[in-house]
């Protein structure tokens, strides 16, 4: 799927490893980063939606992806009617594009596709570019977790209804 601002949103797929695990490290400090062998599993696993996304036409492109082209990705856990949103990581470079909200509502429609009726996510409290995110995509905060990833660092637990996504990639809902 390619969306108007230029992005191709597409399955990922065991030959995108070694660029998720550049796109990781480049999101987050070392002791938050996911390893070789969690993503190998986000990919073999048959109850997983991970999505990639690259600029469709990286000659043009102004922005500098992750070394291996991606802008960015996203994996959902999916569940008999619930999904879990598990990790959303962009390349510096490309934050700001809307990567992020591109990913989550084109797994967002694929999950409607699914059957899926709600997703769910964590969040650490003070993420304020996740946290903008996710509410731009209908995320609404249901529960708060004290403490979780340390004292005073609380994670929220956020959803949204899958069936009342829409799936405006470029507008100014985008």
């Amino acid at each position: 799927m390619t969306d108007r601002a230029g992005m191709v949103l597409r399955p990922a797929t065991a030959a995108d490893l070694l660029t998720i695990l550049d796109l990781e490290r480049t999101g987050f400090p070392p002791r938050e980063q996911w390893s070789e062998s969690s993503w190998r599993a986000e990919l073999d696993g048959a109850d997983r939606i991970v999505l990639v996304a690259a600029d469709a036409d990286p000659a043009e492109s102004t922005v500098d992806p992750a070394p291996g082209g991606l802008l960015g990705v996203i994996t959902f856990l999916i569940g008999p009617d619930t999904a879990d949103l598990l990790r959303v990581v962009v390349a510096p470079s490309a934050r700001g594009r809307r990567v992020g909200r591109g990913l989550v509502q084109a797994g967002l429609v694929r999950l409607r596709t699914r059957g899926i009726g709600q997703v769910l996510l964590e969040v650490r409290h003070d993420n304020t570019p996740a946290l903008a995110l996710y509410r731009r995509c209908g995320f609404r905060t249901v529960h708060t977790r004290p403490d979780y990833y340390g004292p005073g660092a609380d994670a929220l637990v956020m959803g949204a209804p899958v069936e009342s996504v829409r799936p405006d990639l470029e507008g100014k809902n985008a």
